[in-house]
């Protein structure tokens, strides 16, 4: 099985669309779409990206382990909690900066 067709089974198995799984990357629509595609293949600067939305990266090029890190499984993760973490990363900075001081406010009303 090829890198494209390992990641149309990531995006499938979170149901990501291209732009979304681009977006938790940061790598750009276009690159995504061309790494899916098969047209071309990810370098270490696209493979690290990969990596940031918790794909285990040597299950992407050998086919061999989870498809996901393992970090998330220890963790004992729900998918609620997951997706959170998810579309926090895909966030600008100047949106996670607000999520950070609205969770430290509701986080100090808790205390």
């Amino acid at each position: 099985m090829r890198i494209s067709e390992r990641l149309k089974l990531v995006c499938e198995s979170k149901n990501w669309k291209i732009k979304e799984f681009a977006k938790l990357t940061g790598l750009p629509y276009r690159t995504m779409q061309g790494y899916v595609g098969g047209e071309r293949e990810p370098n270490a600067e696209g493979m690290a990206a990969i990596a940031k939305a918790g794909v285990n990266l040597n299950w992407l090029v050998s086919g061999e382990g989870e498809m996901f890190k393992e970090i998330e499984q220890q963790a004992n993760f729900n998918q609620t909690e997951i997706e959170l973490l998810n579309n926090y990363r895909a966030m600008s900075n100047e949106l996670q900066k607000a999520v950070e001081v609205s969770f430290k406010a509701i986080n100090t009303e808790l205390k």
